[in-house]
Parts: C-alpha cells; structure tokens; sequence
C-alpha cells in the first residue's frame, strides 16, 4: 500500500516538473516572438521617421523653403498694388491749376513756344470771336529744361523776346509777376500789364524808355501810322487824364492817339493802344485788390 503511494506521488512530482518545464519553454518561446514584434514595430517606426523627415527636410532646407514663399508672397502683393494704383492713376483725370493772373479774365489761350513771339501774339489778337468787352488772357510759357514741363517765361525774358530796348533800370524795377492779353470793343486791343516793386525807377525809367517805346512796340501793337522808326523817336509823349489819372499818350501824324501807358497805382503799370482797355483793366483791377470782409 505504502509502494504504490510511492509510486502515485512520484507521478504526481514528474508530472509538476514537466509542467513547469514546458511553462519555461512557453515562455522563452512567447518571449522570443515578442522581442521579434517589437524589433520589428521599431525597425518599422524608424524607417517611417525617415520617411517623414526626408518629406519634411531639413531645418535649414525648411527656412529657405519659408524664405523663398515669402519673397514670392511679398513680390505677387506688391505687384498686384503698383498695377492697381497705376490703373487708378490712369482714370484720373488729369486737372491743369489754373495760373493766378493779376485781373480776372473771360478766355485764355497759351504760347508755349517762344520763337517768332512776337507774331504768334499778333496772330492771336487778330483771332476772331471774342465778344466786346471781354478780356483774353495770353499765357507765355517755354518747357523747363530739367522737368521739361511748361514754366512761365520771367519778365527780363520777355522783354528780351518781344525786342524791347527798355533801360535796365527800369526791368530792374519790375516784378516777375505779368499779364499779356487783349481787350475787345470793336476790335481786339493787346495790352500787357507789369507789376512794379520799386515805383521811382520805373516811373523814371518809363519816361526814359520813351525815347524807343514806340518803334519798340510798333509791330507787336501794329500801330497805325506811315512814320518811319527813325520819325518815331522824335514823337512827343503828352499828359492825358484817364479815369482822373495821369497818363502818357503819344499821337500819329493824323493826331490820333497809338499807344498809352498809365501808372494805375504804384503796383500795376499798364500799356495799351486803347483807352477803352485801360477803362476795363483799372475796373477789374479793382476788383481783384478787393479783399473779403
């Protein structure tokens, strides 16, 4: 009885030691498999990563990436701006500034050529439509060296293109602040208005300027008279009253007065052929030097 309880728990021991055993091998087994997987995972989420970056690059390959994506950015933004503000500057319409003139005028039309000047303001007054009684300013300008744009011809300039042999003197004592223009009645008359700085130099050197005055003026005015030039500079200037002011007349053959000039005040000298222009220029010259209350 006793052997074959022996016998019984020897079975029953073996049997312990082989479990245990075929659990260890299990195990090994089980545990073999398992770092293969993970051996395997990782390789696997190595060469995703490299995947990944090679897609994504390098931090400085991601910079210039960034930078270049800006400069494109920056130059499609600008140049969409410079081509809508120039469209926009395109459907302005372009406004000429009106030039300040020292009377008020009806019409206007410009000389932007100095050559021949002379003639083209002759050729201008005898234009024909103006009604009586208006004023036609004449703007004489010449293109800015530099800018190449239309700049207004200075008074000294002037002088020199219309051939006046006026005293230097007298220039000197003149602004450049000026007025050519035509006044009509029954005809259209030229006038041109100085402006003065100096009041005693140019009333002395208009008295001098006397002496060439009118062969000076004789064709820009075409003058009435069969006098040659070198008649005309012995003709006698008088006094005349205009408006009660002092003005200097001189008369042709025929005592018929050809050209005036009058100081209307001691900022504005005025020449003309007409005594009727004179009236006109004095009346919006008034105007003009009116200032609101």
């Amino acid at each position: 009885m006793e052997k074959n309880n022996q016998q019984q728990n020897n079975r029953n021991n073996l049997k312990t030691v082989r479990t245990y055993l075929s659990d260890m091998a299990d195990t090994v087994r089980e545990n073999d498999i398992s770092v293969i997987k993970v051996a395997l995972a990782e390789q696997n989420r190595n060469e995703r990563e490299n995947v990944y970056r090679e897609i994504e690059g390098s931090p400085m390959k991601k910079f210039w990436w960034f930078f270049g994506g800006v400069i494109i950015l920056s130059v499609a933004v600008f140049g969409i701006y410079y081509f809508m503000n120039k469209k926009a500057q395109n459907n302005i319409p372009q406004t000429v500034a009106k030039e300040e003139t020292l009377i008020a005028y009806d019409t206007n039309t410009s000389i932007d050529n100095y050559k021949d000047l002379a003639q083209k303001i002759t050729a201008i007054k005898n234009e024909t439509g103006s009604n009586n009684g208006s004023i036609k300013f004449i703007s004489i300008s010449s293109p800015n060296l530099v800018t190449k744009l239309p700049e207004k011809i200075t008074t000294k300039e002037l002088f020199s293109l219309l051939g006046f042999n006026a005293p230097l003197s007298f220039i000197r004592a003149l602004e450049d602040s000026y007025m050519v223009g035509t006044y009509t009645d029954d005809k259209a008359h030229l006038f041109i208005i100085l402006q003065v700085k100096d009041y005693s130099y140019a009333y002395a050197g208009m008295l001098d300027w006397e002496k060439t005055l009118l062969s000076d003026t004789l064709s820009l005015f075409e003058l009435d008279t069969m006098e040659s030039k070198l008649q005309l500079a012995d003709s006698k200037w008088s006094d005349i009253i205009i408006n009660n002011k002092d003005a200097r007349v001189v008369m042709n053959e025929n005592n018929k007065p050809m050209l005036y000039y009058l100081f209307n005040d001691k900022n504005n000298l005025i020449i003309t052929d007409s005594e009727s222009a004179i009236k006109e220029i004095e009346a919006r010259l008034i105007i003009k030097n009116i200032k609101p209350l």
